[in-house]
């Protein structure tokens, strides 16, 4: 892969020679990219002094791009691994981000900040436009835009754009079917997905990830009044799906899925939204206001086996709102660009996780520790339940407010930026836990006994960050400009939940022995509520990049390195635990490189993303092992996306066609670094026939059929990995109305 990143790196810089030596007459640069604009950046995208990837309609519907993860790969250094279920919503960029809690790169929808990680993972259509922002964006994007920003934008009814309907069918049972129409000053899109399911469950017999979905927008635009703006924009998701295909890692071998509980996901998100943009003579407002909803309930094997250990079941209903107004000078040419801002949310989740122990459970993760503690001689501890609920119920409130300012000197061949942000971020968590069981002690009692053990408190933390950002872009021509950035970004700190069933069980073992009169020398430990806050990761991007607009050709390169403290990790407890938590684990870095080729004359098609990204702990002790100098774990070595497309004229009809490479890895899938998967790379393809108003296509992904692991972690002490999916074939048409 180094050879390759030469050859890739040789042809670019020859690519810029090519573009800027003198070749006749010039023409001024016009491509789409120009107009387009990040949510608050107030240039146009090739005048942002940060990597960009902007991905238009065309390529979304190529590609069937119809979630988040499809851009894993196409986005130089992003990777959003398919696995578990729409819950997870896993992100990693530049050497960044964790499988639980905060996302490292913030969402926008049309504008509006989606707040709650849980929604992230949606079906897309009627999606006009996707803008990467890559980097810490955090002087104007705030918390968890450390990694960056992706921005969503849906069909206008002021766009000049056809309505459209899309049926496609495919492995698995697998069906889309999907509506987007505009008329007069509202646009509506509908999209509903059905899947049987890729992976079998060996224990059941039958699959384990079947999917129901059902996605809605609607947009209306009121542009009436000559100086005022009004946008309304409303999403609703619902969906009802399994997931959770876990097979257990023993000895070297990959079983297959085969666990025996209820597992499966249903959610239900709407966020309203409404913009305001309005236009004076000195000055410009924009001001965005949004509630969002969000209700879920998750069921989980959580042992993932044929035994019946234990189980969890997570419910949330969440409403947030969040308002932000932002001032910019309404002369677009003037020296001094300064726009200040003001955001703010607040967010209340009232998130039960009862955790319940079962039969084979009781026995393994209770009485056997139990009665490891007790003298033989002394008696034994026995459990009559068949099952021991552990509840725990938290209400948890978050909020934020937030001043920024940058501002944009434009100095003919020079765009200086300056900016920061005052963000300030507080969190409080009650919490109401409970565990029941009725126990004897063998044989001395001769009956069970009822033990109640209530948990129960609340803890709030607040954290102050200042946010700075300095750049520099020169425009060395009309093709080629040259930019520099160092930024700071970070990701909100919160509460771990999921490990307060570690907390009720040793504190039941604990008031077991303490009911029977037997008080141990070596009590059973385990954290506390307090020990499950984690403070926010921050990290520093330092940047330099290139950037490339000529005629049908356009490239980017880049290269970062981020210093980041209190990186955020997901980590087990030792031994038979049964949760897992977030915390800080001190400090590491990431250093990498990252491009884009577009090449497109005529009716070819070419695109090309790659990166490389080195992510080490730079110090790192868990107590136990010292992994300073280790890789970061799931962060893929290297990403990569070649896509080639033509099309022929067949007389009325047009033949298009696409096959592309998807490639990522090598991982490693543990902070040591002895779990390694190394790089792999997958096969797609896609043939359409085109007539004016409509469009029959087959794609094909994965299409040779690669296996691998997409995913691991570990459960009372057992190793699981999720695997690729499948080759997934889809036909359809698409009709234009």
């Amino acid at each position: 892969m180094q050879t390759f990143a030469a050859v890739m790196t040789a042809m670019f810089l020859i690519s810029i020679i090519a573009a800027v030596s003198p070749q006749g007459d010039t023409v001024t640069l016009q491509l789409p990219s120009v107009t387009i604009s990040a949510p608050k950046e107030r240039s146009a995208i090739e005048k942002v002094a940060s990597s960009i990837s902007a991905i238009s309609f065309q390529s979304i519907d190529r590609n069937g791009t119809y979630r988040p993860n499809a851009l894993s790969s196409v986005v130089p250094g992003l990777h959003i691994p398919d696995y578990g279920a729409s819950l997870t919503s896993t992100i990693y960029l530049r050497g960044l981000g964790s499988r639980m809690e905060n996302p490292v790169m913030g969402l926008y929808l049309d504008g509006i900040p989606v707040i709650d990680k849980n929604a992230y993972d949606f079906d897309w259509e009627g999606i006009d436009r996707a803008i990467m922002l890559r980097g810490p964006q955090g002087t104007l994007y705030g918390r968890n835009a450390m990694g960056g920003v992706l921005s969503l934008s849906t069909f206008s009814p002021c766009d000049d754009y056809k309505p459209a309907v899309r049926v496609e069918y495919g492995t698995a049972n697998t069906v889309r079917a999907g509506l987007s129409l505009a008329t007069g000053k509202n646009a509506l899109s509908a999209t509903f997905r059905h899947t049987d399911g890729y992976f079998p469950n060996a224990f059941k017999g039958e699959p384990c990830d079947p999917y129901d979905g059902l996605a809605m927008r609607w947009k209306r635009v009121d542009c009436s009044r000559e100086r005022l703006s009004l946008t309304n924009m409303l999403s609703v998701n619902v969906s009802q799906e399994g997931g959770f295909a876990y097979g257990l890692w023993q000895d070297g071998t990959q079983y297959p899925v085969s666990y025996n509980d209820e597992s499966g996901y249903k959610r239900l998100s709407v966020i309203e939204g409404y913009k305001l943009h309005h236009c004076a003579d000195a000055f410009k407002t924009d001001a965005t206001v949004s509630i969002q909803f969000l209700a879920d309930d998750m069921m989980m094997d959580q042992d993932y086996t044929e035994q019946s250990i234990f189980t969890l079941e997570q419910k949330q209903m969440s409403g947030t709102g969040t308002i932000e107004l932002t001032v910019h000078r309404a002369q677009e040419d003037a020296l001094w660009q300064p726009l200040t801002g003001f955001f703010s949310f607040f967010r209340r989740n009232h998130l039960t996780a009862p955790v319940t122990f079962k039969r084979d459970g009781i026995e393994k993760l209770i009485l056997a520790n139990a009665n490891g503690h007790i003298p033989v001689d002394m008696g034994r501890l026995a459990v009559s339940d068949n099952e021991i609920p552990v509840n725990s119920d938290f209400m948890i409130d978050t909020w934020n407010i937030a001043l920024f300012h940058e501002s944009v000197l434009d100095l003919d061949r020079w765009l200086l930026t300056a900016g920061i942000r005052l963000d300030y971020e507080g969190g409080t968590m009650d919490y109401d836990c409970m565990a029941r069981l009725h126990y004897r002690f063998e044989p001395v009692m001769n009956r069970d006994k009822e033990l109640t053990v209530p948990y129960d408190g609340a803890i709030s933390h607040s954290h102050f960050e200042i946010l700075p950002k300095i750049s520099a872009l020169y425009k060395a021509s009309k093709a080629v400009s040259l930019y520099s950035t160092v930024s700071k970004g970070y990701r909100a700190g919160g509460f771990n939940t999921q490990i307060f069933s570690d907390i009720l069980q040793n504190l039941t073992m604990n008031a077991t022995m303490n009911d029977l009169g037997v008080y141990l020398d070596k009590p059973f430990v385990s954290v506390t509520a307090r020990n499950t806050e984690y403070d926010p990761e921050t990290a520093w991007n330092m940047e330099l990049g290139m950037r490339l607009n000529r005629r049908s050709f356009s490239a980017e390169l880049s290269a970062y390195y981020m210093d980041v403290r209190n990186q955020q990790l997901t980590v087990f407890p030792p031994g038979m635990a049964t949760g897992r938590m977030m915390t800080n684990a001190g400090h590491s870095r990431s250093m990498g490189v990252e491009t884009e080729l577009d090449w497109s004359p005529g009716r070819l098609r070419s695109h090309l993303s790659w990166s490389w990204c080195d992510a080490r702990f730079v110090s790192f002790n868990d107590g136990n092992n010292d992994y300073s100098g280790n890789c970061l774990p799931y962060v893929p070595e290297h990403t990569l996306y070649l896509n080639i497309g033509y099309s022929f004229g067949l007389g009325n009809i047009t033949l298009d066609t696409d096959a592309s490479l998807c490639g990522e890895g090598p991982f490693r899938w543990n902070e040591s670094g002895t779990q390694l998967e190394p790089f792999r790379l997958k096969a797609n393809a896609r043939v359409a026939l085109v007539l004016t108003d409509w469009e029959l296509f087959v794609r094909a992904d994965n299409l040779t059929g690669e296996t691998g692991r997409s995913f691991y972690f570990k459960s009372v002490g057992n190793e699981f990995f999720a695997s690729v999916k499948p080759r997934i074939i889809m036909t359809g048409i698409r009709i234009k109305l």
